[in-house]
């Protein structure tokens, strides 16, 4: 429903609210059409003869009276003319106004909230400090979301969300998944585009991933803030990519064993490749990757040899890259990026007809020919199937054997004829 429905909606039930309320706002008018936005201050004056501090001017609520929100007041004599407010029932924006069909906006009806982490405890447990309509959009002063004053304005809405969040009482007391979102938040790259001069729309806020009214908590499954789909709706080339790869067929199948998104580029931390604190930059890609393939269980699980990190590390390019390099390559300069296929893939990245073209890219062996190409990169030198490395290794081994043992043959008997000290004549 838009705007200009849920305010008519809102003034025909003030006016119903009004009428039944003739004693309370005996000095209310109850205006035409075209009296509208003065209808707020007319029709609660005596609202506002205590309540000096509250103004509905200038708000998305400016054609509304008090009593149209502050349901339940019973008019009596004297001061105040009504029950205490801890008498009075909460307002319930989504009973009779705000009830936009919740398949008309997936997620972002306000019908949606008893239903999200926050309605449930706050409704459902009644835990008092679980945020509510008003914690968010304001109580009074609440203006249209493309307000740049409106607390939730996509440009507002991380420091709206960190009122609670980064509170760490609230944290600890409820056991929230995350400690410091909002710090971390600014630190990724779509914290530093939403706090920069350029266009907001183009940088992730909370609710770009968390969701508006319907958030879900970290075991909820499955969860918005973790689905590839999610992190699609701006990556759309990305997404498209993964979601032909063996990772992004098996996720959409729901296999909770392989990588999500925010598991390879990080949840709140989500920095540029080229960052060096990235867990997807050059130097870190291995790590990233052995999350998942160095774990013996899973790789057992689905039939992918168990010393792939292992013998990377061991391999030149993973010598080089442990030694502060940046030119070599890495698990992704191999296998891909985010269209990471089996080996056995005509269109992998490592299918056999394709490792010429993937080791002779322009940053890496532009000469490679196909039979140096061929030449296996895993190779677990400990073991005979290696081949020569296998045998060369041995040799050195058993090179290195002998001439230490020589070495102390020739040595020992001076270091102990020495120790014995000078003949005496």
């Amino acid at each position: 429903m838009d705007r200009g429905k849920l305010r008519a909606v809102g003034c025909g039930q003030a006016n119903a609210v009004r009428r039944g309320l003739a004693l309370l706002f005996a000095a209310a008018a109850i205006g035409s059409a075209s009296t509208l936005p003065d209808r707020a201050t007319a029709a609660a004056p005596a609202c506002l003869s205590c309540h000096t501090d509250v103004s509905l001017q200038g708000t998305v609520h400016a054609t509304l009276a008090c009593a149209g929100c502050h349901t339940g007041l019973i008019p009596r004599e004297g001061t105040p003319p009504h029950q205490a407010k801890r008498d009075l029932p909460p307002p319930t924006c989504g009973a009779n106004c705000h009830r936009e069909p919740a398949d008309s906006r997936p997620g972002g009806s306000p019908l949606a909230y008893p239903d999200s982490v926050h309605g449930r405890a706050r409704l459902g447990r009644g835990v008092a400090e679980a945020a509510i309509c008003w914690d968010c959009h304001g109580r009074h002063i609440i203006k249209p979301v493309a307000d740049p004053d409106s607390t939730v304005n996509r440009r507002n809405i991380p420091v709206t969300c960190s009122r609670c969040h980064e509170d760490m009482a609230v944290v600890l007391k409820y056991n929230i998944h995350a400690e410091s979102p909002y710090r971390e938040y600014l630190r990724s790259v779509h914290g530093r585009g939403l706090s920069g001069k350029g266009e907001p729309s183009f940088a992730a806020v909370c609710t770009d991933c968390h969701g508006v009214h319907d958030i879900q908590g970290a075991g909820a499954s499955p969860l918005h803030a973790r689905e590839p789909a999610t992190c699609g709706q701006c990556h759309a080339g990305e997404f498209a990519a993964y979601s032909r790869s063996i990772h992004g067929r098996e996720a959409l199948k729901g296999n909770p064993d392989v990588p999500l998104c925010v598991d390879c580029h990080g949840e709140h931390t989500v920095s540029a490749a080229t960052a060096p604190q990235s867990p997807t930059s050059k130097a870190r890609v291995p790590d990233t990757c052995s999350v998942c393939h160095a774990r013996p269980e899973i790789m057992r699980k689905y039939g992918v040899p168990e010393d792939r990190i292992a013998t990377f590390i061991e391999s030149f390019h993973g010598i080089a890259i442990g030694l502060g390099g940046k030119a070599q390559a890495n698990c992704s300069d191999c296998h891909g990026v985010h269209d990471i296929r089996p080996a056995s893939d005509p269109e992998s990245k490592v299918f056999p007809a394709n490792l010429a073209k993937t080791c002779g890219q322009a940053s890496c062996h532009p000469s490679m020919t196909a039979k140096i190409a061929g030449a296996r990169i895993h190779r677990d030198y400990s073991r005979r199937s290696s081949g020569a490395p296998y045998y060369v290794r041995k040799a050195l081994l058993w090179a290195v054997f002998l001439l230490t043992a020589l070495t102390l043959i020739a040595i020992l008997p001076a270091l102990f004829r020495r120790g014995r000290g000078p003949r005496t004549p």
